[in-house]
């Protein structure tokens, strides 16, 4: 029996990932936590909606949708739904007992890490754009104007929340392989502290942060403690893309590694 590439089993395994994210509670949890999102920023826009001149109508538009993306997309759904798709990705093949039938040659455990990382970012990228798509079409029907002109603007905004949504299922893959048993509260930790807080602090201290380079690429602003008194450094759009791609494949590559050698071991008997 000639055994199958690492793409085809990747493929293989993909799909038996993406079809376990289907039937479980997972993605109706992302699901439900994207709609929210998106019921809040919209109605937050009409409750404000008042009689302007087409310009200014425009303006609050754009505005509207800056507010929603920053607070709604880039300090929430692109921290949760990597967490909730990835974090644990691996332990729950260990707790279920399935791991060593997914192991199990000719497929391998690359093929297995490859697979949960990638259906972890197609769910979290879809949800990502079906509600980006929609609140930019709802929350901008009352103003054809500014359907179209704020368009742009909705593409680069979910372009770079593309990118870090991408970075941060990299990481969690990498935490779930290598600490199976601690794996969520790890992936919580380093969510919370490096990509949210970090990106708070003052100075060039939250160019650590990969959300700060997403935000910037995004359009938003990147703001901060003490923002007008320590302004952080500019950084160009090339680098700061290239910082987050670059931690992306390294996240993803310490992972395919650590797969490759690692003991697994079941707690209950």
């Amino acid at each position: 029996m000639t055994p199958p590439s690492l793409f085809s089993a990747t493929g293989l395994l993909l799909r038996l990932q993406l079809t376990s994210l289907w039937r479980g509670r997972k993605l109706r949890v992302g699901m439900i936590a994207t709609g929210f999102v998106v019921f809040a920023v919209i109605a937050a826009r009409y409750s404000s909606q008042r009689d302007v001149g087409a310009e200014r109508a425009v303006e609050l538009a754009r505005e509207a949708m800056v507010s929603g993306f920053d607070w709604g997309f880039f300090r929430l759904l692109v921290l949760l739904l990597p967490f909730l798709f990835c974090a644990s990705s691996l332990s729950e093949e260990i707790e279920g007992r399935t791991l060593p039938f997914l192991t199990v040659r000719p497929v391998g455990r690359v093929p297995l890490a490859l697979g949960k990382f990638l259906a972890g970012a197609i769910c979290s990228l879809g949800c990502i754009w079906a509600a980006g798509i929609l609140m930019h079409l709802v929350g901008l029907a009352a103003s054809p104007a500014a359907l179209i002109e704020v368009f742009p603007d909705t593409l680069r905004a979910l372009g770079a929340a593309s990118l870090l949504v991408v970075c941060y299922c990299a990481i969690c893959t990498m935490w779930a392989v290598m600490i199976p048993d601690a794996s969520g509260v790890i992936c919580a930790l380093w969510l919370a502290i490096l990509e949210f807080v970090v990106s708070l602090l003052p100075g060039q201290f939250r160019v650590i942060s990969m959300a700060t380079h997403g935000r910037s690429l995004g359009g938003m602003e990147v703001g901060g403690w003490l923002a007008e008194q320590l302004p952080p450094p500019e950084v160009p759009a090339a680098i700061s893309a290239g910082l987050i791609a670059g931690m992306t494949l390294l996240a993803l590559l310490v992972a395919l590694l650590v797969v490759r050698g690692a003991e697994y071991r079941f707690s209950k008997a």
